[in-house]
């Protein structure tokens, strides 16, 4: 099988070079040509490889590859075989990763003529493992090469269509969500609304509870959110509650806490007759990545667990801590990661190991070494934030999730905080020597969305790279080692 170009672009036969007589034909031919081209090119937008096959003989020759998404493999796959169904088999045994019987039907060379015999675009979409072991959503078009009556050849394409196909799955999981959500809520709650982030109105999708005064039924009408909070707050909040309800339920509050906690709820007195009756709001966005969906507002009574919350909060904490440093367990940890990247959060997952540990407890004793593991998780619980998700893995291992640090440079001024805390740790019992940390730690950016398994085993790795080196140091994913001398020096 041959892999030079059959066309090129810019290089038709100029007719003044032949005979008069065969001017014409030439003439022809360029035509021929030219509509060849310019399908192809058409389809040189999107795909990044294209060869030409022979309807006769089924011949193959490689018109264009960009390099880009192209798997040499493959390309070696065509250059080896002879016979368009031969080398199109040997590709899907080697590449395919599912319904693999499938495929080999839809591009069986008798399949694919019957389908493109009228002119149209004939495409299969299947998920490929690349060279590098990686598995992505791609696609196969066919075309003919020319009007179906003369095309001498058809066209194979590939093309990448990971991240469109992705995208389309994301968008019918969040709208799955969304409705889930509502119905949740409506479970639950009395009152549900709806809320624009950008113009501050409410729509009411459900009220069965009390009625501010001037709303009306579920529908399409619009009303002002701070106007209602206000009416709202004066007419049912008990009276010692209203001036922290002012604040808590107003519309800036609500923004900036949904935004922040994602889920902004909180509990409150109402006056209902005379009789005092406990309620809770709860306040969260559409879409976490995009508050411009919209805020769910929702409001109900929770008099029947008020007596058990406490005792129901006490246990729930401790089920999610870690005995010994007070942070999360590795469990509860890794639930809030799951949950946070599942909801779109973006952020630095980071994994601390405490370096040559066993030492430290073999020569200080186990009481000194548990005092370390207390302080460095204190440190690291400090150094980040409230909102971040601080907990131990286990022995002498502890993870982050820090949310909002997107870039490699701020997450490595971070740790450097952390780093620095820890060169100024003071623990008695270990006279002159230092306790120091190998981190690793991966981002989980906007574009770049891996799932926890693959961001644990990118820091996890850091972290192995970092334990060759004497002191602190972190390693970021597919970069350099920083030494906490070179972060130090790096934000000085």
């Amino acid at each position: 099988m041959q892999s030079d170009l059959i066309f090129k672009a810019n290089e038709l036969l100029d007719p003044a070079d032949y005979p008069e007589s065969q001017r014409e034909l030439i003439g022809d031919l360029n035509k021929k040509l030219d509509l060849i081209m310019g399908i192809i090119t058409g389809l040189g937008k999107e795909y990044h490889t294209i060869w030409l096959v022979d309807r006769r003989d089924l011949t193959m020759r490689l018109y264009r590859s960009t390099g880009e998404n192209t798997s040499r493999g493959a390309i070696d796959i065509g250059n080896r075989r002879d016979n368009y169904d031969r080398a199109i088999t040997e590709y899907i045994d080697t590449y395919v990763v599912d319904r693999s019987e499938n495929v080999q039907r839809e591009v069986k060379s008798e399949v694919v003529l019957e389908n493109i015999k009228d002119g149209a675009l004939y495409t299969v979409d299947y998920m490929r493992m690349g060279d590098d072991g990686h598995i992505s959503y791609h696609q196969m078009a066919f075309a003919l090469a020319g009007e179906p009556e003369e095309a001498e050849y058809f066209i194979l394409a590939f093309r990448d269509i990971d991240k469109s196909i992705r995208k389309h799955i994301a968008d019918k999981l969040y709208l799955r969500e969304q409705l889930d959500i509502v119905a949740a809520l409506s479970r639950d709650y009395y009152n549900i609304f709806k809320i624009d982030i950008n113009t501050g109105q409410v729509v009411i999708l459900k009220l069965d509870g009390y009625v501010t005064k001037g709303m009306d039924k579920p529908g399409e009408k619009k009303y002002p959110y701070d106007v209602l909070c206000r009416q709202y707050v004066t007419d049912r909040v008990y009276s010692e509650d209203q001036a922290a309800m002012f604040k808590a339920m107003c519309f800036e509050t609500v923004c900036a806490k949904v935004k922040e906690l994602e889920e902004y709820v909180s509990s409150y007195r109402v006056i209902d007759n005379g009789e005092i009756h406990y309620y809770q709001f709860t306040y969260l966005p559409l879409n976490p990545v995009n508050l411009n969906s919209g805020i769910l507002a929702a409001f109900k009574n929770v008099d029947d667990i008020v007596e058990s919350a406490r005792e129901r909060e006490a246990l729930a904490i401790l089920a999610e801590t870690d005995i010994m440093t007070g942070i999360l367990n590795r469990g509860s940890g890794e639930r809030k990661v799951k949950d946070a990247i599942a909801n779109g959060r973006t952020g630095m997952f980071c994994i601390l190991d405490i370096d040559d540990f066993k030492h430290t407890n073999d020569s200080y004793g186990h009481d000194v070494g548990d005092k370390v593991i207390r302080s460095i998780a204190e440190i690291i619980s400090n150094e980040f934030r409230e909102r971040d998700i601080v907990f131990r893995l286990g022995g002498d291992e502890y993870a982050v999730f820090a949310f909002g640090i997107n870039d490699e440079e701020s997450g490595r001024s971070t740790v450097e905080r952390v780093f620095k805390k820890i060169r100024e740790l003071d623990i008695p019992e270990l006279g002159e020597y230092k306790i120091s940390v190998s981190a690793g730690a991966a981002i989980m950016g906007v574009e770049s969305k891996p799932d926890f398994e693959e961001l644990y085993k990118r820091a996890d790795a850091g972290v192995y790279r970092c334990k060759e080196i004497d002191g602190c140091a972190v390693a970021f994913h597919d970069s350099e080692i920083y030494t906490e001398k070179e972060l130090e020096e790096e934000n000085v």
